[in-house]
């Protein structure tokens, strides 16, 4: 067993990943707390060595949620997907693929956001999952920002994370990579505007969804997650 695995780490010590970072330690609505080990939020991970997925078996991820479209996962693939300790689970969220994305498609990523929040026909798929999922779980899009950002939003705001920590959990996904451009994997043509993990665009996800649905309960529960599942993924993050 890994004694590092076995610790409480905001950022994961994984070299190969930039973006990979817990979502335990966040206070909740009742004045409790979220569970380390039990969610990861993560980048790209085709380029994982062995030593850090035994690593992340350590840890105790048992199940992966890979957002990427097909577009993406057939050039990079996750090397856990062949992992026998894990469950690998790939489920595209985004209504168009990632590589199309201009200026053309979408004004601003928080546009984009909000396309993925209303016309994604996989969230109830991903939250499914999740609730029947056991042990800890990491999901990752490629960058570990927009499609992660939201399914991390959604997390963090069921159970109670206050407005203000979703929006430092997003922005910290900039300061964590240096350089977006040299992320292998991000569509050259994607603008430079559109790389950014700027508190406006995750503020227009998590303000749409306030202003038309009034938490992110009823959100989900619009998006035909039963109340079951909702009360299994609370009763799994919070302590």
């Amino acid at each position: 067993m890994n004694k590092k695995a076995q610790l409480n780490w905001v950022r994961l010590p994984l070299e190969n990943l930039e973006n990979c970072r817990e979502l335990g330690g966040y206070e909740t609505g009742n004045g409790s707390q979220t569970k380390w080990h039990t969610f990861l939020r993560a980048d790209n991970m085709a380029n994982i060595n062995e030593e850090e997925i035994e690593f992340l078996r350590d840890y105790g991820i048992k199940t992966v949620i890979d957002l990427r479209g097909d577009d993406e996962t057939s050039i990079h693939r996750n090397p856990l997907s062949n992992e026998d300790f894990c469950t690998y689970h790939n489920i595209p969220l985004a209504v168009q693929p990632v590589s199309e994305l201009n200026a053309d498609v979408v004004e601003t990523m928080g546009d984009f956001y909000v396309s993925v929040l209303e016309e994604s026909k996989t969230i109830k798929e991903v939250f499914d999952v999740i609730a029947e999922s056991d042990g800890g779980l990491v999901f990752h899009c490629m960058a570990g920002k927009d499609r992660t950002g939201l399914i991390a939003m959604l997390l963090l705001g069921l159970v109670g994370v206050s407005k203000k920590d979703i929006v430092s959990n997003y922005e910290v996904t900039y300061t964590n990579l240096e350089s977006f451009q040299n992320i292998k994997g991000l569509p050259t043509r994607i603008p430079e505007s559109y790389l950014y993990s700027s508190r406006d665009y995750i503020l227009m996800a998590y303000n749409h969804i306030m202003d038309h649905y009034h938490s992110i309960e009823s959100y989900l529960l619009e998006k035909d997650i039963s109340q079951e599942n909702i009360d299994k993924i609370k009763d799994k993050f919070i302590l």
